[in-house]
């Protein structure tokens, strides 16, 4: 049954008002914060999902939205690759592409490459591919989701004076509980990475052997997060996780993932062949130790033929992450059997007015069942 317009509107008011609060306490200015295994559906939507994640990677958002996830699937080939403006498919596939399992190179920039790179203004990369499982055990909130990750970034710090490479592997396994009827879920994950990084590779390609890139070392961290699930007809979803839960602790310092808490809002509601799905996120809420707190995103997705894995056939994608515009298509064939998607964001990279966003786009592609 449809919803009521003027309850339509009151929830379209609510959410405005609500990026324009928090927009308000937002910090804009300061250096990048890169995060691990970012989903391109979430980035596409302003890089949301801690109460409306509902795909492969949201166990990356928050465990607790596990409770989202229609049916269940694995992801067994899930690569992503993304890339500021400025780099040609050629230079992408170069840099980032392997021709060895997972097909995602972590050696880091060739040395022939390094100059055109840093040419770049703001010049950013990052692959990741891996095999992820998702499913929903019953309709009340009982989920459970594992994720192994390969990832690679590259990208400049010292006001774009200097190449930085980071390598990781991640493995994260997690769970949904309904407590009661599963009005309110609560969800933790447990999350494993091994961390390699090169703080300046500016001249030196990355291997085991050379002295400026650590050595591999290995940190735990948890997850944890709530869901309330409303019982009405615009399914309004709120969400609260703590992220790396007292701080992932590698041996090196710099290596360190600190303590994060989000906040989260969503809605989504069908309409025949159309399904709509707003979300609107609060991030690092009251952070002390970040040099970014209380970061707004929000966004917006509009499929059309849903499915019964909470995709849909042909999906667009529009937000608004942190300041700046995103947006993002992807075609879904056979419940995720095959997945295409296409992102282009920005994000927040540094103090300089005249170099404060990196504008990048992202590609996706998995095969599953």
């Amino acid at each position: 049954m449809a919803i009521k317009n003027n309850q339509m509107r009151r929830i379209l008011v609510f959410f405005s008002l609500g990026i324009l609060l928090f927009s308000s306490l937002s910090e804009l200015a300061a250096q990048e914060t890169i995060t691990m295994g970012r989903s391109y559906r979430a980035l596409a939507m302003g890089n949301t999902g801690v109460a409306t994640a509902n795909d492969s990677s949201a166990l990356f958002y928050n465990p607790a939205v596990l409770a989202n996830v229609e049916s269940w699937w694995i992801d067994y080939a899930a690569w992503t690759f993304e890339a500021s403006d400025g780099f040609t498919n050629e230079e992408l596939a170069t840099n980032l592409i392997a021709l060895n399992f997972p097909y995602v190179k972590n050696d880091g920039l060739a040395n022939a490459e390094k100059a055109a790179f840093l040419a770049k203004e703001n010049p950013y990369l990052k692959g990741s591919a891996g095999v992820s499982f998702a499913a929903n055990i019953r309709k009340e909130g009982w989920s459970v989701a594992a994720s192994y990750l390969q990832e690679v970034t590259m990208t400049t710090i010292d006001n774009g004076n200097t190449i930085f490479q980071r390598s990781d592997i991640i493995q994260k396994a997690g769970m949904s509980i309904p407590l009661g009827l599963g009005q309110w879920v609560l969800g933790f994950s447990r999350n494993a990475v091994t961390r390699q990084e090169a703080r300046d590779a500016t001249t030196d390609t990355i291997t085991d052997t050379i002295t400026n890139f650590g050595a591999k070392e290995n940190a735990v961290g948890w997850d944890v997060g709530l869901l309330y699930r409303f019982s009405n007809q615009a399914r309004i979803t709120f969400g609260l996780v703590v992220q790396n839960y007292g701080d992932m602790k590698f041996s090196t310092e710099t290596y360190k993932e600190l303590q994060m808490i989000n906040l989260g809002f969503g809605m989504a509601q069908e309409w025949g062949v159309f399904r709509l799905t707003l979300a609107l996120d609060v991030r690092d809420v009251a952070s002390a130790t970040r040099d970014r707190a209380n970061t707004v995103h929000a966004g917006a997705e509009l499929g059309v033929f849903p499915n019964d894995t909470g995709g849909s056939f042909i999906t667009y994608r529009a937000g608004y992450n942190n300041g700046y515009a995103t947006q993002g298509v992807e075609l879904n064939f056979f419940n995720r059997s095959m997945i295409l998607g296409y992102t282009i964001y920005s994000e927040e990279v540094g103090t300089d007015p005249d170099k404060q966003a990196s504008a990048r786009k992202a590609i996706y592609f998995s095969m599953g069942f």
